[in-house]
């Protein structure tokens, strides 16, 4: 059966079925003709295939606003060209990052093959932290055209290697997107077109990483951390011992996530022997800043005191607001752990107010919670009572899990009745801050 308009549009979008999805395209690589006209009038004629001639396309506004249609851009054929692989990729990635894939409609036809493949899921990676949806389309934009590739040209097992890489940047992007079905989908087309491949073992470790992260997300972490064992040791034997303290790294974090925050310390710290700061620092900063927690679910907060002060002299190149609300927050709930209860209110005064002008509605409303507790143990009931009020309606504004929902409505309703207990507040707390620490919610830096 022909998809569906509806369904060819939602191939790289994500609005159908993982199922649907996977025949959706297996059809168009089946050359449906009639498939691909519906497609045809919004494709650029520079990037189709010789030989098949099409209509000017009408100008419709909204059609520059569905990057899907741009995308198909890439079921196009290698020109030859004077520009480099590297001068091809670099131009191509500078049109995805200022236009997305709606700017690959009016690029040149040389902008195609396997270096406009390489800007694609070198830009989705990019977008992981700041826009999930977009990392998604273009990882998906990436496997649509690594189907593609003539493997008379490439080799049959050099092209089943760069599927594999697609689907596994896929598979990334949709945990990243907190869609795990999906994930899961494109996780099992990775590994058939690894076994199809050339069994290279660094493909293999990332892929295995990617496995991981997927695992832990489902919070099965004692999988993820047998998982990463071997990404570890297959990092060590190819001499790349900085991909391998990642590895270290991210199996000492999901370890502290399954309970044993002792463990997870010392992993940790194991871990941040074989990186270089200088090639990873957001991945420095952001391992320090788990050991620091996990070194508080510990109760060692002079440790943790010391290892904060210990990343500020570091000096690593993080970069945004962002980054530096954190380490404040951080120091405000270190100060709560110290029972100095005057300098963890002017931290967490400081920190629900920049989280609220970034527009982290979860994040500023947690920070509230907190000083509210602070608050409740310095004798403020008014103040702590009413800022729990007003910190539990953000967060029942927002799309949280319905366990979180119940004990809110709780807690919100113990307040409004002059009822509420500190032994309460801080357990709603203590969720809370267990959902925002989630691997769905924060997952850790990968490679």
């Amino acid at each position: 059966n022909h998809p569906t308009r509806e369904e060819l549009e939602g191939l790289m979008l994500g609005g159908i079925s993982p199922q649907r999805d996977r025949a959706v395209i297996m059809h168009l690589l089946g050359g449906c003709e009639a498939c691909i006209r519906v497609l045809l009038p919004y494709v650029p004629p520079s990037f189709l295939p010789k030989g098949l001639e099409i209509p000017p396309p009408p100008f419709r506004p909204e059609d520059y606003d569905a990057p899907i249609d741009r995308a198909f851009a890439l079921f196009g054929m290698e020109r030859p060209s004077n520009r480099t692989p590297e001068e091809i990729k670099r131009e191509s990635l500078h049109l995805l990052t200022v236009g997305g894939l709606a700017a690959l409609g009016d690029a040149p036809p040389e902008l195609s093959g396997i270096s406009l493949f390489e800007a694609l899921l070198e830009r989705s990676w990019a977008l992981r932290h700041e826009d999930p949806i977009q990392m998604v389309q273009l990882a998906r934009a990436a496997a649509v055209q690594a189907t593609r590739f003539d493997e008379g040209e490439i080799g049959t097992k050099e092209a089943a290697d760069l599927r594999c890489r697609a689907w596994t940047e896929l598979a990334n992007a949709y945990r990243v997107a907190d869609e795990l079905d999906r994930a899961e989908e494109a996780i099992i087309l990775a590994v058939e077109s690894f076994n199809q491949g050339t069994l290279d073992p660094l493909l293999g470790a990332r892929y295995f990483t990617v496995f991981a992260s997927q695992q832990a997300a489902r919070r099965r972490f004692d999988l993820a951390g047998e998982t990463l064992t071997i990404v570890a040791s297959a990092y060590r034997r190819q001499g790349d011992h900085h991909l391998a303290g990642r590895a270290v790294i991210m199996r000492s974090i999901f370890v502290g996530y399954s309970g044993d925050a002792e463990a997870a310390v010392q992993g940790i710290q194991q871990g941040l022997r074989s990186i270089d700061d200088r090639r990873e620092p957001t991945l420095v900063f952001a391992a320090l800043q788990s050991q620091i927690r996990f070194l508080m679910d510990s109760g060692k907060f002079n440790h943790a005191l010391w290892a904060l002060d210990s990343l500020k002299q570091r000096n690593l190149d993080i970069n945004g607001r962002i980054n530096v609300l954190k380490l404040r927050w951080l120091e405000g709930q270190i100060h709560v752990g110290l029972k100095e209860l005057d300098v963890a209110e002017q931290a967490l005064r400081e920190v629900k107010q920049g989280f609220e002008e970034a527009g982290l509605g979860f994040k500023a409303a947690l920070a509230g919670l907190e000083l509210g507790a602070v608050w409740f143990q310095q004798g403020n009931f008014d103040d702590a009572e009413q800022i729990v009020l007003e910190c539990a309606d953000v967060f029942l504004a927002l799309d949280i899990r319905r366990e979180l929902v119940a004990s809110l409505l709780m807690v919100r309703k113990a307040a409004e009745s002059r009822h509420l207990s500190f032994t309460t507040l801080q357990k709603v707390i203590d969720l809370l801050h267990k959902e925002e620490r989630s691997p769905r919610a924060t997952p850790p830096e990968e490679p």
